[in-house]
């Protein structure tokens, strides 16, 4: 198939950035510091080196397979059986789990923003403005990610000014109390989790440009999202301390509550927080569209991209509908996210390592 747009590797990084910096940043520094305490730094860190694999495992194939997505790597490499079985894997993965953030972020609108709108009204609303974006043109979704990064980081310089009230008690030790290793991989595997969602990325290998430079820029854009996401966490951990991290239900809403600008210039810092945040929760959101969308048009050989955007509309609604509480949607994801860590991470290793047997082999 002949692609008539395109994007550069500078693209490619922005997208995967802002596709990280998105709907769990409120609640990810109270999962990891209960999960391994004063270690979350640590712990984040080592997660962060464990998800690179995958970036830069995508990213050769990219080089490699030129041609294909991740969709038509799987049925070269795997067979058009387990390919095409791993394919609708792909897609089930990406409707639940933007059902389940899609949830997530109406609860936090109910809880800060707009308390008596139903959260099933939030919910189909930033769904529809999703399917609004159109996916037939891949260029206009990377002009998307770009415009908004900018935003995505204001919260960081907002946070510069919570750091005069960080303790270093709070984050020492740095190997955290008595953990075991087991303990220490699990807080590991949750940073892993939520910085997997740049996945998107495998879905764009046709239409990158300069794919000498694509590994180069996939990493340095996976770092920005990544140290954004650990630049929140440390200055939440130490400013609050894991114990009382563990109290809070959004760590981060909680913390830009307390940021005082000097001189009192503006009141509400959460508000704007808040509102950033959602920029982020729509790019991260629209990533999702874009594989569910893009990934169901090539398994079954189509480019109605229109008629699948609308059809999954009310798919996607109902998955987030399916929890009872917030509760049930962390239970949730925490089950769904094991899968989707072998698709995102193993999967395109072993990709790679299938494709590049086989071009040693002369088997192409």
């Amino acid at each position: 198939m002949k692609h008539t747009d395109s994007i550069s590797s500078i693209q490619l990084a922005v997208i995967i950035a802002s596709t990280i910096i998105g709907v769990s940043l409120l609640v990810l520094p109270r999962f990891i510091a209960a999960e391994v305490g004063e270690a979350a730094i640590l712990a984040s860190i080592v997660g962060i080196l464990i998800s690179l694999i995958s970036v830069i495992a995508i990213t050769l194939l990219a080089r490699k397979f030129r041609e294909h997505t991740i969709f038509g790597c799987n049925q070269l490499l795997l067979g058009k059986y387990f390919g095409n079985l791993f394919n609708y894997m792909i897609v089930i993965v990406f409707i639940v789990i933007m059902g389940l953030e899609v949830r997530q972020f109406a609860e936090v609108l109910a809880t800060g923003l707009l308390p008596n709108t139903p959260i099933e009204i939030s919910i189909f609303i930033m769904i529809i403005i999703c399917a609004l974006v159109g996916y037939s043109n891949v260029s206009t979704f990377a002009y998307i990610h770009f415009f908004y990064l900018p935003f995505l980081l204001i919260p960081m310089f907002f946070f510069l000014f919570a750091l005069e009230d960080i303790e270093t008690y709070h984050l020492l030790p740095i190997l955290g109390h008595n953990l075991s290793v087991k303990q220490f991989l699990s807080g590991a595997i949750i940073m892993t989790q939520v910085i997997t969602n740049y996945f998107v990325i495998a879905m764009l290998i046709p239409y990158i440009k300069d794919y000498e430079n694509c590994v180069k820029h996939g990493i340095w854009g996976f770092f920005l999202g990544a140290l954004a996401i650990l630049y929140c966490i440390v200055v939440s951990l130490g400013v609050f301390g894991a114990k009382e991290l563990q109290e809070m239900y959004w760590p981060i809403l909680s913390l830009s509550r307390i940021i005082q600008i000097p001189g009192e210039v503006l009141s509400r810092i959460d508000a704007i927080i808040l509102i950033t945040w959602i920029f982020a929760v729509f790019t991260t959101l629209l990533s999702y569209y874009f594989v569910i969308v893009r990934g169901t048009a090539e398994l079954f050989r189509t480019d109605k991209y229109s008629f699948i955007t609308v059809l999954m509309i009310p798919v996607i609604f109902v998955f987030a509908l399916i929890p009872n509480n917030v509760y049930e949607i962390y239970e949730y994801a925490s089950k769904i996210t094991y899968v989707s860590l072998f698709l995102f991470i193993i999967l395109p290793v072993c990709l790679l390592v299938i494709g590049h047997f086989r071009k040693r082999t002369g088997v192409q």
